[in-house]
């Protein structure tokens, strides 16, 4: 888990604030979607929010060459997401 709040750099469909929640959390990053969807059918504060939270969060750091292939092995479900934390927490833990 990361410690703080910051817009992804690699899971990201318009400025990366769901897969940055999704990834502080660790839920999936469709839910945290479906979840703004939701708000901004429901409650009307999503846009707002999102927005908000887009000129707030830090972009994340940008990914190695190494995540990247890890990530997107993980996308065509070559990998479990066990095993995408574990690559990802060995990744961060090397020098």
């Amino acid at each position: 888990m990361s410690p703080r709040f910051m817009r992804s750099q690699t899971d990201r469909v318009i400025a990366g604030v769901a897969g940055g929640i999704a990834q502080r959390f660790g839920f999936s990053s469709t839910l945290v979607r479906l979840a703004w969807v939701a708000s901004v059918f429901f409650g009307g504060f999503g846009i707002a929010a999102y927005l908000i939270l887009w000129i707030a969060l830090p972009n994340g750091p940008q990914p190695t060459a190494a995540m990247r292939i890890v990530e997107e092995r993980y996308a065509r479900g070559e990998i479990s997401a066990a095993e995408l934390r574990q690559i990802r927490s060995d990744l961060q833990a090397t020098p």
